[in-house]
């Protein structure tokens, strides 16, 4: 089984890119399951009904991050939202689920969506205390975390901690894909960040002047960067489907206007 994890998706620049190279990258690395990071796709902060709708027409399953109630209309739309994966360790807020089962080839797979604590705005209970204990009840053969954090030091205690307890452990958050993909000792694969799918020339997704007038001069607010050529990132997990042990991990970036598209 192959398993695409995309990086978070910034704007609707970064829906289309996700849902126009999807089939091309479907043919070409034989996908089965997608799973999307969808908490920038509405205007890059949260998602909103019509957003979710649209990154469901290709994804298998949607994890969120920080922005999971930027668009309050979440709140409406949540618990009938059957892909829709929000960070379990949240304190304060108890609509939708943060740990679903989906089901491809008849396999059960169960993605968990952890929000990190540290360098972050929002208070949230300890991932590895959520996840503790947790991992035995979560028996499915394949489970896939995606952790939505800022540290990447952070992250990599987590997989670590957690190695063998997991099919996989991918970084989302800082939108800057990393080359530190790799199996763990135990098996569990790991990645710091995916990267993201949008504006290829951008600040992260995000327009360039506006976010140096937002950052440098404090002036303004981000604006999503609509313009140029389409980039998607993101990682490829492969699991044995009779060991359900995963045989590799593979970051990919497809660029519109090339002609070779690369891992």
């Amino acid at each position: 089984m192959r398993v695409l994890f995309l990086g978070d998706i910034v704007g609707s620049i970064g829906i289309s890119a996700a849902s126009d190279f999807l089939p091309l990258i479907r043919k070409e690395k034989r996908i089965d399951f997608v799973i999307a990071n969808g908490e920038n796709a509405t205007k890059g902060k949260g998602l909103s009904e019509e957003d979710y709708e649209r990154i469901s027409s290709f994804a298998d399953a949607i994890t969120l991050g920080n922005h999971y109630r930027s668009q309050y209309e979440i709140d409406r739309f949540i618990a009938s939202a059957d892909k829709l994966v929000r960070p379990l360790n949240l304190i304060h807020y108890h609509k939708g689920e943060g740990s679903k089962v989906f089901y491809c080839k008849d396999i059960p797979i169960r993605v968990t969506n952890l929000l990190g604590a540290a360098f972050m705005n929002e208070t949230v209970k300890s991932p590895i205390e959520t996840m503790e204990g947790l991992e035995e009840e979560f028996i499915e053969p394949i489970h896939i975390v995606d952790y939505h954090a800022e540290s990447t030091s952070e992250k990599q205690i987590f997989a670590y901690y957690f190695d063998g307890a997991f099919t996989a452990v991918i970084g989302t958050h800082t939108h800057v894909a990393t080359l530190d993909a790799r199996i763990l000792p135990n098996g569990t694969a790991y990645q710091s960040d995916a990267g993201f799918c949008g504006s290829y020339e951008s600040i992260i997704g995000f327009d360039v002047d506006s976010t140096i007038e937002r950052i440098v001069f404090e002036k303004g607010k981000l604006s999503v960067s609509q313009e140029g050529e389409r980039v998607v990132y993101g990682t490829i997990i492969e699991i044995d489907e009779n060991t359900f042990k995963t045989i590799s991990i593979e970051p990919i970036c497809y660029l519109e206007g090339k002609e070779s598209y690369h891992g």
